[in-house]
């Protein structure tokens, strides 16, 4: 599929681009001037979550591990390798094109990653009220425009859970700046699962000791106030505080040493299901001082094959996008980076892999805690990851803070407390506890096949294609398998197609070896906006 280039033509998206001349870096270390405060290419100075960083040093917590594969086994969570490689047809300055990837020629059975989230018809019972907690907190500062929360009741846990809080910086370095990219990281050593939470770098919490304010400036206000702990003490208790969730390690990061993890790991095979357009140099070693040495590009839907640089535009791109696409990307890319961990057997060379990268890092755990986690990560990736996110509709509202006029997040409890609790338990459909839930989908189209596998996967499901010549129906036609509608799961499945409105029809479960069969139509769509 080919990339559409355009050149930015306002005077103030030129602006931005001059802003950009000293260094590809200076929109993370560094305000914009004020009078480029409104232009549309101020989100790139702004520095966006950063999780495809932090998702290296994951993959050293959790995507290390061996890859020899058991063969009674369930399904093995792993998007299929593609056999051959082309080029997108863009124009030939575009040399950050990203490669893509198509699928054989041949018509052989593809099975993709499957993973898990929370499921958006199923909400868990509730595990707490948010009735203050017995912690003691440092005295408020002073008292805030905008009302403080009572501290809830902590979440219960057990020792077999690990939760490991992911910090990128907004600066390249791993000390210093803000904390916008937060991503939890939960592992069940029970299940073997784990659990991915975002959460919004805007949400306005009360930060213990101090006063109201974004929660991404915790961490460095935990050095600048001496608090006990630190920067982790602080975002720590005002994790606990907040959500009720107890943060056990930390793991904080510049993304310097991104694009090299990528290129080191020969890439991540990532399904774009939405075009994306953004800004970006035509070659990243041209000046960027010209303007003539930038343009828009599109990233049409496809599969790509991403190096450093594409994978780290893809994750950080904010132009027409919202943080909750953002992270979902930031999610994937992770995930993408588990799936290339496990294959190329990093747990052996973790020790040589630590003494390389350990100036990027600022974290809590030792060599040996890494190691530990590691080992979990061929059975996380076989049983299932869930992704949830506290930037879905409701979960959050928009707030204006009444004395500085900030636009901000307010966390809305009722919604947020099932998202919060979920994320220590496994998976809605992991397959540890309970069997896969298996989807035929019948096209012509391996692509196509592909994009559904994404999101199928991405809530859990199991996807298998049956390729079919001949013509596509109108709709998309999705059978059940079963004498029932019982534990099938079908209006998540739905949901994953953007088939709301599709009819499931039941059938003899003695006529297919598969629990769904989905046959894709004309009417169907990858992209979940």
């Amino acid at each position: 599929m080919g990339n559409k280039i355009k050149r930015g033509d306002s005077q103030k998206e030129r602006g931005w681009l001059r802003y950009f001349a000293t260094s590809p870096l200076r929109y993370f270390a560094t305000p914009p001037p004020r009078h480029l405060a409104t232009s549309p290419l101020r989100h790139l100075a702004s520095a966006p979550l950063r999780l495809c960083v932090v998702a290296f040093f994951a993959l050293l917590l959790i995507a290390c591990g061996e890859t020899t594969a058991d063969p009674t086994a369930p399904p093995v969570a792993q998007l299929p390798t593609n056999t051959a490689t082309a080029s997108p047809t863009a124009e030939p300055t575009a040399t950050l094109v990203p490669t893509f990837t198509p699928l054989p020629t041949n018509t052989p059975t593809l099975t993709a990653t499957p993973t898990a989230t929370g499921t958006p018809t199923h909400t868990p019972t509730p595990s707490i009220t948010p009735t203050p907690s017995n912690t003691p907190y440092p005295t408020l500062e002073m008292t805030p425009a905008t009302a403080v929360p009572t501290p809830v009741q902590p979440f219960t846990t057990t020792a077999r859970i690990t939760n490991i809080l992911l910090l990128g910086n907004d600066v390249p370095f791993a000390q210093g700046g803000r904390t916008d990219t937060m991503i939890l990281l939960s592992l069940n050593r029970d299940t073997n699962t784990a659990s991915l939470l975002s959460i919004p770098r805007d949400l306005y919490v009360y930060i213990p000791g101090w006063r109201m304010n974004r929660i991404n400036t915790a961490f460095p206000r935990g050095y600048g106030m001496d608090y006990p702990g630190g920067g982790f003490g602080l975002i720590k208790d005002t994790i606990r505080y907040n959500f009720g969730l107890e943060v056990h390690h930390y793991v904080r990061i510049g993304f310097d040493g991104f694009k090299e993890a990528v290129d080191v790991m020969g890439g991540v095979e990532i399904v774009n299901n939405c075009p994306i357009t953004d800004w970006q140099l035509i070659e990243p070693d041209l000046d960027p001082q010209v303007e003539e040495h930038w343009h828009l590009v599109t990233l049409e839907p496809g599969v790509y094959n991403m190096d450093g640089d594409l994978a780290l535009w893809y994750a950080r791109s904010r132009r027409g996008s919202s943080d909750f696409e953002r992270s979902r990307r930031q999610q994937q890319i992770l995930r993408a980076m588990l799936n290339e961990g496990v294959s190329l057997d990093l747990l052996s060379r973790l020790p040589g892999l630590w003494e390389t990268y350990r100036g990027h890092i600022e974290t809590d755990l030792s060599l040996a805690q890494m190691a530990d986690l590691a080992r979990l990560a061929p059975a996380v990736r076989d049983n299932g990851i869930q992704h949830l996110n506290l930037g879905l509709a409701g979960a959050v509202r928009s707030w204006r803070e009444p004395e500085s006029g900030a636009a901000v997040q307010l966390l809305q409890w009722e919604t947020a407390e099932p998202i919060l609790a979920q994320t220590m338990r496994p998976p809605a459909l992991n397959r540890a506890t309970r069997p896969a839930i298996t989807v035929e989908v019948v096209t012509n189209d391996r692509i196509l096949y592909r994009q559904a596998a994404e999101n199928l996967s991405w809530y859990g499901f199991v996807p298998v294609l049956n390729y079919q010549d001949g013509p596509s129906p109108q709709f998309t036609q999705i059978t059940y398998y079963a004498p029932n509608f019982k534990g099938s799961y079908d209006p998540l499945l739905r949901h994953a197609l953007n088939q709301q409105r599709t009819t499931v029809e039941l059938a003899d479960p003695a006529e297919s070896e598969y629990n769904f069969r989905v046959v894709l139509g004309h009417n169907f769509d990858p992209c979940h906006r």
